[in-house]
């Protein structure tokens, strides 16, 4: 009977979201959108909600770091360890990366917001500038 390499599609996944992470955090340091004035609010909307959605699952995922042994064998043993090695283990952990990647929804919607503040206060500068 062959068994699917649980272990390297578990870090393959980890590897993926890591990458993902990073790339929103690169596009929250520097990078450039356009979107149009009247979606920013929507879009800011629903960074938050993903951002607090995240939140509220955290401790789910906090529950993979704590994975309790099937057994008091060493095989039981080293994949509960494993678990939380993955999980929890170092700044490549899947916990700590979903905890990064809802900071970056939360980042990502407060710039957004100040972002059309802005906006706002400059369209109504010119607007009244023009009407003086």
């Amino acid at each position: 009977m062959t068994f699917p390499n649980i272990w390297s599609g578990l870090v393959e996944t980890v590897d993926r979201m890591a990458d993902k992470a990073a790339l929103a955090q690169s596009q929250s340091a520097g990078g450039s959108m356009r979107i149009e004035p009247d979606k920013v609010d929507e879009l800011a909307s629903f960074f938050e909600a993903e951002a607090l959605a995240m939140e509220a699952r955290e401790a789910d995922v906090f529950e993979l770091a704590t994975v309790p042994t099937a057994g008091k064998d060493p095989i039981s043993i080293s994949a509960a360890s494993t678990y939380g090695q993955v999980a929890e283990g170092d700044e490549q952990a899947y916990l700590t990366n979903y905890r990064k990647l809802a900071r970056v929804f939360k980042d990502t919607a407060a710039n957004l917001r100040a972002s059309a503040t802005q906006t706002r206060t400059n369209d109504q500068d010119s607007a009244d500038s023009l009407r003086s």
